[in-house]
Protein backbone atom coordinates (compact mmCIF):
# COMPACT_ATOMS: atom_id res chain seq x y z
CA UNK A 1 0.00 0.00 0.00
CA UNK A 2 0.84 3.43 -0.41
CA UNK A 3 2.04 5.89 2.63
CA UNK A 4 3.26 9.42 2.84
CA UNK A 5 5.62 9.46 5.36
CA UNK A 6 7.21 12.42 6.96
CA UNK A 7 11.14 11.00 7.35
CA UNK A 8 12.64 14.10 8.43
CA UNK A 9 11.23 17.16 9.98
CA UNK A 10 11.62 20.67 9.78
CA UNK A 11 11.76 23.61 6.92
CA UNK A 12 11.24 22.34 4.43
CA UNK A 13 10.35 19.07 5.89
CA UNK A 14 11.09 15.40 3.42
CA UNK A 15 8.33 13.96 2.80
CA UNK A 16 8.54 10.84 0.51
CA UNK A 17 5.52 8.44 -1.06
CA UNK A 18 6.45 4.98 0.01
CA UNK A 19 5.55 1.12 -0.68
CA UNK A 20 4.70 -0.19 2.65
CA UNK A 21 3.15 -4.22 3.82
CA UNK A 22 -0.42 -4.14 4.86
CA UNK A 23 -1.19 -3.27 8.82
CA UNK A 24 -1.98 -6.20 10.72
CA UNK A 25 -5.28 -6.05 12.49
CA UNK A 26 -5.12 -5.89 16.43
CA UNK A 27 -7.38 -6.88 19.43
CA UNK A 28 -9.48 -3.65 20.01
CA UNK A 29 -8.99 -2.01 16.74
CA UNK A 30 -10.25 -1.96 13.34
CA UNK A 31 -9.17 -2.11 9.52
CA UNK A 32 -9.86 1.39 7.92
CA UNK A 33 -9.51 1.52 4.28
CA UNK A 34 -8.39 5.16 4.32
CA UNK A 35 -10.64 7.88 1.42
CA UNK A 36 -9.41 10.81 2.92
CA UNK A 37 -7.21 12.43 5.36
CA UNK A 38 -6.56 16.20 6.18
CA UNK A 39 -4.07 18.52 5.85
CA UNK A 40 -4.09 20.67 8.65
CA UNK A 41 -2.40 22.87 11.03
CA UNK A 42 -1.57 20.43 13.25
CA UNK A 43 0.22 18.20 10.54
CA UNK A 44 2.09 21.57 9.45
CA UNK A 45 3.38 22.14 12.81
CA UNK A 46 4.63 18.45 13.59
CA UNK A 47 6.25 17.86 10.42
CA UNK A 48 8.35 21.60 11.31
CA UNK A 49 9.74 19.86 13.90
CA UNK A 50 7.50 22.10 16.36
CA UNK A 51 5.79 19.59 18.02
CA UNK A 52 7.74 18.33 20.50
CA UNK A 53 5.87 14.71 20.88
CA UNK A 54 6.26 14.11 17.25
CA UNK A 55 9.14 11.56 15.83
CA UNK A 56 10.22 10.97 11.99
CA UNK A 57 9.65 9.09 10.46
CA UNK A 58 5.89 9.21 10.97
CA UNK A 59 2.86 9.75 8.75
CA UNK A 60 1.05 12.66 9.25
CA UNK A 61 -2.84 13.49 9.80
CA UNK A 62 -5.02 12.94 13.00
CA UNK A 63 -8.42 13.20 10.60
CA UNK A 64 -9.75 11.90 8.01
CA UNK A 65 -12.45 9.29 7.28
CA UNK A 66 -12.79 5.77 5.91
CA UNK A 67 -14.64 2.74 5.32
CA UNK A 68 -14.18 -0.28 7.99
CA UNK A 69 -12.88 -3.10 6.50
CA UNK A 70 -12.40 -5.64 8.99
CA UNK A 71 -13.52 -5.05 12.68
CA UNK A 72 -15.18 -6.87 15.74
CA UNK A 73 -17.19 -3.75 16.16
CA UNK A 74 -18.57 -2.08 13.12
CA UNK A 75 -20.20 -4.21 10.33
CA UNK A 76 -17.64 -4.50 7.02
CA UNK A 77 -18.15 -1.28 4.82
CA UNK A 78 -19.50 1.14 7.51
CA UNK A 79 -18.21 4.90 6.61
CA UNK A 80 -16.59 6.12 9.92
CA UNK A 81 -14.85 9.38 10.62
CA UNK A 82 -11.67 8.86 12.32
CA UNK A 83 -10.44 11.39 15.46
CA UNK A 84 -7.08 10.53 16.23
CA UNK A 85 -6.38 12.61 19.46
CA UNK A 86 -2.72 13.56 20.43
CA UNK A 87 -1.90 10.50 19.05
CA UNK A 88 -2.23 9.89 15.08
CA UNK A 89 -0.43 11.81 12.72
CA UNK A 90 2.19 12.25 16.06
CA UNK A 91 3.35 9.57 18.46
CA UNK A 92 2.14 7.02 15.96
CA UNK A 93 1.19 6.67 12.23
CA UNK A 94 -1.77 8.66 11.28
CA UNK A 95 -3.94 9.00 8.20
CA UNK A 96 -2.08 10.00 4.84
CA UNK A 97 -2.11 5.95 3.75
CA UNK A 98 -4.51 3.77 1.98
CA UNK A 99 -4.93 1.90 4.42
CA UNK A 100 -4.89 1.96 8.71
CA UNK A 101 -5.03 -0.33 12.00
CA UNK A 102 -7.24 2.19 14.34
CA UNK A 103 -8.37 2.07 17.66
CA UNK A 104 -12.09 1.58 17.76
CA UNK A 105 -12.37 4.33 20.22
CA UNK A 106 -11.11 6.70 17.74
CA UNK A 107 -13.73 5.78 15.05
CA UNK A 108 -17.28 7.19 14.66
CA UNK A 109 -19.88 5.94 12.31
CA UNK A 110 -21.17 8.98 9.77
CA UNK A 111 -24.73 10.43 9.29
CA UNK A 112 -25.68 9.00 6.44
CA UNK A 113 -26.86 12.66 4.92
CA UNK A 114 -23.08 13.51 4.65
CA UNK A 115 -20.36 11.72 1.91
CA UNK A 116 -16.57 10.77 2.88
CA UNK A 117 -14.75 13.92 1.58
CA UNK A 118 -17.20 15.83 4.30
CA UNK A 119 -16.70 13.42 7.16
CA UNK A 120 -13.27 13.41 6.79
CA UNK A 121 -13.35 17.35 7.42
CA UNK A 122 -15.91 16.52 10.27
CA UNK A 123 -13.83 15.15 13.34
CA UNK A 124 -10.91 17.74 14.38
CA UNK A 125 -12.94 20.57 13.35
CA UNK A 126 -16.23 20.04 15.15
CA UNK A 127 -15.26 18.65 18.23
CA UNK A 128 -13.16 21.57 18.63
CA UNK A 129 -15.79 23.91 17.78
CA UNK A 130 -18.11 22.36 20.32
CA UNK A 131 -15.97 21.74 22.83
CA UNK A 132 -14.78 25.19 22.81
CA UNK A 133 -18.13 26.64 22.55
CA UNK A 134 -19.64 24.58 25.17
CA UNK A 135 -17.20 23.39 27.72
CA UNK A 136 -14.35 26.00 27.34
CA UNK A 137 -16.80 29.10 26.76
CA UNK A 138 -20.00 28.08 27.92
CA UNK A 139 -22.15 29.83 24.96
CA UNK A 140 -26.06 30.38 26.03
CA UNK A 141 -28.28 31.17 23.48
CA UNK A 142 -28.60 34.27 22.22
CA UNK A 143 -25.38 35.38 23.18
CA UNK A 144 -23.44 37.22 19.84
CA UNK A 145 -20.30 35.13 19.51
CA UNK A 146 -17.26 36.28 17.60
CA UNK A 147 -15.36 33.97 15.41
CA UNK A 148 -11.61 34.38 13.43
CA UNK A 149 -10.83 32.94 10.37
CA UNK A 150 -14.13 32.61 9.71
CA UNK A 151 -14.11 31.38 6.04
CA UNK A 152 -11.29 28.71 7.35
CA UNK A 153 -12.10 25.04 8.25
CA UNK A 154 -12.27 25.63 11.62
CA UNK A 155 -13.94 28.95 10.98
CA UNK A 156 -16.83 27.42 9.37
CA UNK A 157 -17.05 24.56 12.02
CA UNK A 158 -17.40 27.35 14.53
CA UNK A 159 -19.86 29.50 12.80
CA UNK A 160 -21.89 26.66 12.34
CA UNK A 161 -21.93 25.24 15.77
CA UNK A 162 -22.66 28.22 17.53
CA UNK A 163 -25.62 28.51 15.39
CA UNK A 164 -26.74 25.69 15.98
CA UNK A 165 -26.40 26.08 19.95
CA UNK A 166 -28.73 29.04 19.18
CA UNK A 167 -25.65 31.63 19.77
CA UNK A 168 -25.07 34.68 17.00
CA UNK A 169 -22.03 34.21 15.62
CA UNK A 170 -20.32 37.29 13.67
CA UNK A 171 -17.81 36.20 11.42
CA UNK A 172 -14.33 38.03 10.90
CA UNK A 173 -12.15 37.32 7.86
CA UNK A 174 -9.03 39.18 6.29
CA UNK A 175 -10.59 40.32 2.77
CA UNK A 176 -12.83 40.81 0.58
CA UNK A 177 -13.20 37.28 -1.50
CA UNK A 178 -13.83 35.20 2.09
CA UNK A 179 -16.60 37.58 2.90
CA UNK A 180 -19.10 35.42 1.04
CA UNK A 181 -17.85 32.37 2.80
CA UNK A 182 -18.24 33.31 5.84
CA UNK A 183 -22.45 34.08 5.25
CA UNK A 184 -22.85 30.69 3.15
CA UNK A 185 -21.35 28.97 6.72
CA UNK A 186 -24.21 31.38 8.39
CA UNK A 187 -22.46 34.04 10.28
CA UNK A 188 -25.41 36.87 10.82
CA UNK A 189 -22.65 39.95 9.98
CA UNK A 190 -19.16 39.52 8.48
CA UNK A 191 -16.39 41.68 9.60
CA UNK A 192 -13.97 42.34 6.56
CA UNK A 193 -11.03 43.58 8.27
CA UNK A 194 -9.47 44.81 4.78
CA UNK A 195 -11.92 47.57 4.85
CA UNK A 196 -13.17 48.40 7.97
CA UNK A 197 -12.26 48.67 11.98
CA UNK A 198 -12.96 45.74 14.09
CA UNK A 199 -13.92 47.18 17.17
CA UNK A 200 -16.11 49.97 15.23
CA UNK A 201 -17.32 46.89 13.30
CA UNK A 202 -18.34 44.64 16.31
CA UNK A 203 -19.70 47.88 18.02
CA UNK A 204 -22.01 47.94 14.88
CA UNK A 205 -23.24 44.64 14.96
CA UNK A 206 -23.92 44.95 19.12
CA UNK A 207 -25.84 47.77 19.38
CA UNK A 208 -22.76 49.48 20.59
CA UNK A 209 -22.34 46.85 23.40
CA UNK A 210 -19.50 44.48 22.25
CA UNK A 211 -19.64 40.90 22.05
CA UNK A 212 -19.98 38.12 24.49
CA UNK A 213 -17.32 35.69 23.73
CA UNK A 214 -14.91 35.74 20.82
CA UNK A 215 -13.34 32.63 19.34
CA UNK A 216 -10.18 32.97 18.06
CA UNK A 217 -8.02 30.49 15.95
CA UNK A 218 -5.81 32.83 14.22
CA UNK A 219 -4.21 34.32 17.57
CA UNK A 220 -1.18 36.83 17.11
CA UNK A 221 -2.19 40.79 16.69
CA UNK A 222 -5.52 39.74 16.32
CA UNK A 223 -6.27 37.96 19.73
CA UNK A 224 -5.54 41.38 21.29
CA UNK A 225 -8.28 43.45 18.91
CA UNK A 226 -10.92 40.61 19.61
CA UNK A 227 -10.44 41.03 23.49
CA UNK A 228 -10.81 45.10 23.06
CA UNK A 229 -14.01 44.46 21.03
CA UNK A 230 -15.52 42.20 24.11
CA UNK A 231 -18.33 43.54 25.75
CA UNK A 232 -17.54 43.95 29.90
CA UNK A 233 -17.08 40.30 31.10
CA UNK A 234 -16.74 38.85 28.38
CA UNK A 235 -14.37 36.53 27.28
CA UNK A 236 -12.21 35.18 24.68
CA UNK A 237 -10.94 31.37 24.10
CA UNK A 238 -7.81 31.18 22.09
CA UNK A 239 -8.11 28.08 20.16
CA UNK A 240 -4.88 28.39 17.53
CA UNK A 241 -2.15 30.62 16.37
CA UNK A 242 -1.56 30.35 12.74
CA UNK A 243 -1.56 34.32 12.67
CA UNK A 244 1.59 34.06 15.14
CA UNK A 245 2.46 32.75 18.91
CA UNK A 246 2.55 36.62 20.39
CA UNK A 247 -0.08 38.94 21.17
CA UNK A 248 0.15 42.39 22.67
CA UNK A 249 -3.05 43.20 24.70
CA UNK A 250 -4.21 46.13 26.86
CA UNK A 251 -4.13 45.32 30.37
CA UNK A 252 -5.88 47.89 31.56
CA UNK A 253 -8.95 46.82 29.47
CA UNK A 254 -8.61 43.55 30.77
CA UNK A 255 -8.66 44.15 34.61
CA UNK A 256 -11.02 47.23 34.38
CA UNK A 257 -13.39 45.60 32.51
CA UNK A 258 -13.30 42.06 33.89
CA UNK A 259 -12.71 40.15 30.98
CA UNK A 260 -11.41 36.78 30.66
CA UNK A 261 -8.89 35.00 28.50
CA UNK A 262 -9.17 31.10 28.31
CA UNK A 263 -6.89 28.76 26.17
CA UNK A 264 -8.26 25.26 24.32
CA UNK A 265 -6.59 22.32 23.63
CA UNK A 266 -8.36 19.88 21.77
CA UNK A 267 -5.87 16.81 23.61
CA UNK A 268 -6.82 17.61 26.47
CA UNK A 269 -10.25 16.29 26.00
CA UNK A 270 -10.74 12.93 27.44
CA UNK A 271 -12.41 10.11 25.08
CA UNK A 272 -15.88 10.19 27.37
CA UNK A 273 -15.54 13.86 26.48
CA UNK A 274 -15.14 12.72 23.11
CA UNK A 275 -17.87 10.45 22.36
CA UNK A 276 -20.10 12.79 23.99
CA UNK A 277 -19.35 15.60 21.90
CA UNK A 278 -19.36 12.90 18.77
CA UNK A 279 -22.72 12.16 19.84
CA UNK A 280 -23.94 16.01 19.98
CA UNK A 281 -22.09 16.63 16.44
CA UNK A 282 -24.05 13.57 15.21
CA UNK A 283 -27.50 14.95 16.33
CA UNK A 284 -27.02 18.47 14.35
CA UNK A 285 -25.34 16.48 11.66
CA UNK A 286 -28.88 14.63 11.08
CA UNK A 287 -30.58 17.48 11.15
CA UNK A 288 -28.86 19.33 8.93
CA UNK A 289 -27.39 22.06 10.78
CA UNK A 290 -23.64 21.08 10.39
CA UNK A 291 -21.71 20.52 7.45
CA UNK A 292 -18.34 20.66 6.89
CA UNK A 293 -17.09 22.65 3.61
CA UNK A 294 -14.34 21.24 1.11
CA UNK A 295 -11.72 23.33 -0.04
CA UNK A 296 -9.53 21.38 -2.35
CA UNK A 297 -8.51 17.95 -2.97
CA UNK A 298 -5.21 16.31 -4.02
CA UNK A 299 -3.72 13.31 -4.46
CA UNK A 300 -1.19 11.55 -1.91
CA UNK A 301 1.63 12.58 -5.03
CA UNK A 302 0.45 16.32 -4.84
CA UNK A 303 1.11 16.59 -1.16
CA UNK A 304 3.42 19.66 -1.83
CA UNK A 305 0.99 21.53 -3.31
CA UNK A 306 -1.88 20.86 -0.40
CA UNK A 307 0.68 22.13 1.83
CA UNK A 308 1.57 24.98 -0.07
CA UNK A 309 -2.40 25.55 0.18
CA UNK A 310 -2.38 25.35 3.77
CA UNK A 311 0.63 27.94 4.05
CA UNK A 312 -1.15 30.38 1.82
CA UNK A 313 -4.09 30.86 4.62
CA UNK A 314 -6.10 31.40 1.66
CA UNK A 315 -8.71 28.18 1.63
CA UNK A 316 -12.07 28.09 2.76
CA UNK A 317 -12.60 25.34 3.67
CA UNK A 318 -10.58 21.96 4.85
CA UNK A 319 -7.90 20.68 2.42
CA UNK A 320 -7.75 16.43 1.56
CA UNK A 321 -5.30 14.27 0.72
CA UNK A 322 -7.24 11.19 -1.21
CA UNK A 323 -5.22 7.71 -1.08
Amino acid sequence: MKALVATRFGAPAEMTLEDRPMPTLKSGHSLVKIHAATVNPLSSLVRSGIVAAAMAPVVLSNDGAGVIEDSARFPRGTSVAIYGGAQLGIREDGLQQQWAVIEDKRLFELPDNIDLDEGAALPINYVTAYQALTRAGQVKPGQRVLVSGASGALGHALVQTARALGAVPIGIVSSTRKVPYALRSGAARVIDLSSESLKEGVLAATDGQGADLAFDPVGGELLGQLVRALRPRGALVSIGFVGGMSASIDVADLVIEEKRILGYDAWLETDEDVAAAFTAIHGFVAKGLLRPLIDSRYALEDHAAAYARLASREATGSILLKP
